[in-house]
């Protein structure tokens, strides 16, 4: 297997949700679809044992994640999954976040707006700071204001961790200027959140409460 699969439906999904590559930090692991979405159906509920477990969790937690900045139980088919890059990149080995390159990050927003356009999305929800990065500086978003612009500039990958295969930000927390606004692509409406392994948020992201706070409110008034 070299690449995973998005999962879902598009005659009845409403939610895209956009992650960003289909491995952990420091895990070999491989999803056939992406956070192995595919085990909300497998299993009728989380298995007792080993990387089964924890696979089934990952995929919980990020529906329980939309789930709630939505304010409502949302249905499985309701959504859509799948990553911004859906090849194996080599795992950073704990070193930090994997850096999707730019010619995969093309192809990445390539694939997304072809599912956009067989489909009849109500939002999109990217994760994570680099996911967004890419929509922004691959002009998938309508907007092309001020924010956008300054969050292109301050979330820029530094030039000495590229060559490493890692993503880092020449700016300072870039990402909590955007994180929980609206933006928009074709129309639809777009906010990009924390990803679901900062969720529930931990001390050290303490800072994002007020974006987090501001991204369920326009979650759920979008989906209500």
């Amino acid at each position: 297997m070299s690449r995973t699969l998005p999962f879902g439906g598009l005659q009845k999904a409403t939610i895209l949700v956009i992650g960003h590559d289909p491995r952990l930090q420091g895990s070999m692991a491989e999803a056939e679809y992406a956070f192995f979405f595919d085990y909300l159906k497998k299993f009728d509920k989380c298995p007792t044992y080993g990387s089964e477990k924890n696979k089934y969790g990952l995929a919980k937690a990020v529906w329980d994640y939309i789930n709630e900045l939505a304010d409502q139980h949302l249905a499985l088919d309701a959504f859509y999954v799948t990553n911004l890059c859906n090849e194996f990149l080599p795992p950073s080995q704990g070193r930090g976040t994997v850096l999707i390159p730019d010619d995969l990050a093309q192809q990445g927003v390539e694939a997304i707006c072809k599912i956009i356009e067989q489909g009849d999305f109500s939002i999109i929800v990217p994760m994570a700071m680099q996911t967004f990065y890419h929509l922004c500086h691959q002009e998938f978003l309508d907007e092309n204001d001020k924010r956008v612009q300054m969050y292109i500039d301050k979330a820029c990958p530094i030039p000495s961790k590229v060559e490493q295969g890692i993503y880092g930000a020449t700016g300072k927390a870039p990402f909590l200027d955007v994180c929980g606004q609206r933006f928009h692509h074709d129309e639809i409406p777009l906010v990009p959140i924390l990803h679901v392994k900062q969720w529930p948020i931990r001390t050290q992201s303490v800072r994002y409460t007020e974006p987090m706070q501001r991204a369920q409110k326009e979650i759920s008034a979008i989906l209500r």
